[in-house]
């Protein structure tokens, strides 16, 4: 879908990939963990997703990448994973940032893997579990306090937009990861679609629908040897915040 990009979580992969196809979704366990042997935080987090079996591999970089990219424009005291799964990313903002108070998870139900990641980064983060709280409802139900910052990681098709919705009923900063991207009922004129593809041009009018809204906005990408569907939504109304 988009242009390739570097790893930034686990920049090693950028010269060393790891004998496995990085989109695969096994759960590869111990035999994995020499890949992430240095004593940095990212490092020990992967280990114990690992020992746990708790994610597919390809969403544990998913997740890391997304986050990277995600942190210093899209962060706010209550972090809104929405659409969550195994809220894995919203869960990394617990870990590795103060000021956020709470991570919100929301989903139309609680996997079993949201205990098996939350367990497992507790190991390294014991810090996290008080601030996770799951809430299993419709988007349009989940609590959010104004400002919220709001993810919506592979919200699949129209998905993402209702995470739009949502973002913009409360007014805070947005992350997006889309995925599966409708081919009918494209907005905006046909000849983009045309010309651009659905995919792209269903994200550029998104894009202008944030930006009427009075967000700034822009375009990234995680590595496409993760998931070609791999471009990085962000859109913020406020400086961004200094990262810790």
């Amino acid at each position: 879908m988009s242009a390739d990009a570097r790893f930034k979580a686990f920049r090693r992969f950028n010269a060393d990939p790891p004998p496995i196809h990085l989109d695969s979704r096994s759960r590869p366990g111990d035999w994995a963990l020499a890949w992430f042997a240095s004593d940095g935080i990212e490092d020990r987090l992967a280990r114990a997703l690992l020992r746990a079996r708790a994610v597919p591999f390809k969403e544990m970089l998913e997740a890391f990448e997304f986050f990277e990219r995600a942190r210093r424009h899209v962060r706010a005291p209550v972090v809104a994973d929405l659409c969550c799964g195994h809220g894995l990313v919203g869960m990394l903002y617990g870990v590795f940032h103060r000021d956020v108070d709470r991570v919100l998870l929301v989903d139309r139900t609680r996997p079993e893997s949201v205990d098996r990641t939350l367990g497992a980064l507790a190991e390294v983060a014991p810090w996290l579990p008080s601030k996770v709280v799951f809430e299993t409802t419709e988007l349009e139900e989940a609590t959010l306090p104004t400002g919220t910052a709001t993810l919506g990681v592979h919200a699949c098709g129209r998905a993402t937009d209702a995470v739009i919705d949502r973002a913009l009923s409360v007014g805070g900063p947005i992350a997006l990861l889309p995925c599966c991207h409708p081919r009918s009922g494209v907005p905006g004129p046909p000849t983009l679609a045309q010309h651009l593809g659905h995919e792209v041009a269903t994200d550029v009018a998104r894009t202008y629908r944030l930006e009427a809204a009075g967000y700034a906005t822009r375009w990234t990408t995680i590595p496409a040897s993760i998931t070609p569907m791999n471009r990085v939504v962000l859109a913020w109304t406020a400086p961004a915040p200094q990262r810790s």
